[in-house]
């Protein structure tokens, strides 16, 4: 099975939700891991002192940015965990 990486573009005024379970998690995380291999082998396929491209490799560890702050502000509970909450 290959991995294949999603890119969502939101026009001005649209939002998104943020992540709510650990599964979107886990699935964030292994397509950031998947942008800086991307990135890793851009940077690192040519001989030591050739030039590789950078606006590829800065467009690529912009897009881990973020979404790595995407993750960081997260501050949203789990609506199942907090109905769970509300019950006990």
């Amino acid at each position: 099975m290959k991995n294949f990486i999603l890119y969502v573009y939101l026009t001005e005024g649209e939002t998104i939700n943020m992540l709510h379970t650990i599964d979107e998690l886990l699935k964030k995380i292994q397509a950031m891991q998947d942008l800086a291999m991307l990135a890793h082998r851009e940077k690192y396929k040519k001989a030591p002192g050739e030039e590789y491209n950078v606006i590829q490799v800065t467009h690529l560890v912009d897009q881990i940015q973020a979404m790595a702050g995407d993750i960081f502000n997260d501050k949203h509970i789990n609506p199942k965990l907090k109905l769970k909450m509300e019950n006990k």
